[in-house]
């Protein structure tokens, strides 16, 4: 019984998985077509390829909207908030996952509900915050604010990571002469590379698209990141499709250029993840 539902599974497995690859795939593959088409291209032949591949859209794109400032801010942003990360939630990490003192457990179960709450519900209490310390509509408040939404799931992958990590050969190290913090620098964070590009692909990721807390934090126009500056981009050309067109596909370029950089450490990471996990 056992094996005829294994084989029943297995073929929808992969036609699930062909399935949402062709359709995400397709989709964007027409985008990015649409990008290099004019209106009238557009309209007369939709799915159909551009009379020739034209970058007019892009360079109206990019600099005459602003583009390139909200790219800039939101690489800032993003850049800052995964070392922030980083630096943050492995030195956490590794106090969790190695030493014993009294509220270990408090302090992880209060990193574990932090990935429960919902994140609508902290916009005004954190709009008022950032209100009161001067650091509304500033591109140093928006990163402490993606910051702390990004800690609890940094701090609760590498907790688990860190966990598998050997101790033998921490105590090695020890013996060898390392204190603790050449032990951390020197053998547990070279280890702990796969999970931190992981880390740093999702942290970028949830960064670099955040919309909810940038609409309410950010007002001016020098500060917008490129998911705010793309909104206002699409309202003030709204049968433009082949400029909106143009705008999306240069905010995907920068996360496919990560994600192709790093892809290697991220699967490493995960698979080690799905193991001592």
């Amino acid at each position: 019984m056992g094996k005829v539902f294994s084989n029943f599974v297995s073929p929808l497995k992969y036609l699930f998985i062909w399935g949402y690859f062709s359709l995400t795939f397709g989709l964007f593959l027409w985008v990015l077509i649409t990008s290099f088409k004019s209106n009238r291209e557009i309209f007369s032949n939709p799915f159909g390829l551009p009379e020739s591949f034209n970058i007019d859209n892009y360079i109206f794109a990019l600099f005459d909207v602003n583009m390139v400032m909200y790219l800039l801010n939101s690489l800032i942003v993003a850049v800052a908030t995964v070392l922030l990360c980083f630096v943050l939630g492995s030195t956490v990490s590794y106090a969790l996952s190695r030493f014993e003192f009294k509220g270990n457990t408090f302090i992880y179960l209060l990193f574990i509900i932090g990935l429960t709450i919902p994140l609508q519900s902290l916009i005004f209490p954190m709009f008022f915050k950032m209100h009161t310390l001067g650091l509304r509509d500033t591109i140093f408040g928006i990163i402490i604010v993606y910051t702390a939404l990004n800690l609890p799931k940094t701090v609760f992958l590498l907790v688990g990571f860190m966990k598998g990590v050997p101790k033998e050969m921490e105590e090695a190290a020890i013996i060898d002469g390392c204190n603790y913090w050449k032990v951390f620098s020197k053998v547990v964070i070279p280890m702990s590379k796969p999970v931190l590009a992981t880390v740093g692909i999702l942290v970028f990721i949830a960064a670099w698209n955040e919309y909810i807390f940038a609409t309410v934090l950010i007002s001016s126009d020098v500060t917008k990141t490129l998911p705010l500056g793309l909104a206002s981009f699409q309202s003030s050309h709204l049968s433009e499709y082949g400029l909106i067109a143009a705008g999306v596909i240069i905010s995907i370029i920068p996360v496919l250029i990560a994600y192709i950089l790093f892809q290697e450490q991220i699967i490493k990471g995960m698979a080690s993840g799905a193991v001592k996990g």
